[in-house]
């Protein structure tokens, strides 16, 4: 299952990419979008690259259906791998993973960040998979949507924080 999202922003490039790393904004995010223990693994970054890597415990932002009940709990714990590579002044791209520990699915996506010193757009692009026999797209699915939900809250968090 294919996402693609586009995130606006007031704020200038360099300004955004630095609230990506800010430990301080990942905390704040995670706490305004709901989530708990949050801890932020690993996050580094120099003018050319970055590495971010954050584990949580997050809900589902829906019920969840009770053919895939089995597989999703209340708090479900999720990690999140992020490796950010700068293109030139005005974009930088990244390559993400995201697990949902006990959930038998494969999230992954790229972000393109193109912008200047006033405004930048994040063009998202996200691919939900999962090859369990006859419920893969229903879990595939649930998964997008949840995703495409908590991704959109998160950029209202990241808005509020700039």
């Amino acid at each position: 299952m294919e996402l693609t999202l586009e995130h606006s922003y007031d704020a200038g490039l360099d300004h955004v990419i630095s609230h990506f790393f800010s430990e301080e904004l990942i905390l704040a995010k995670n706490e305004k979008v709901g989530a708990r223990n949050v801890k932020v693994v690993d996050v580094q970054k120099d003018s050319v690259a970055g590495k971010l890597v954050v584990e949580r415990e997050m809900q589902a932002s829906a019920e969840v259906p009770g053919i895939l009940a089995s597989f999703h709990r209340e708090w479900n714990e999720v990690r999140q791998e992020e490796h950010w590579v700068k293109k030139d002044d005005g974009e930088w791209h990244c390559e993400f993973r995201v697990k949902v520990e006990g959930v038998p699915a494969k999230i992954k996506g790229v972000m393109r960040v193109q912008g200047n010193g006033d405004r930048c757009i994040n063009y998202i692009n996200i691919n939900v998979k999962s090859d369990v026999p006859f419920l893969g797209k229903k879990i595939a699915r649930f998964l997008a949507d949840d995703t495409r939900t908590k991704i959109n809250e998160e950029h209202e968090a990241i808005v509020s924080l700039l």
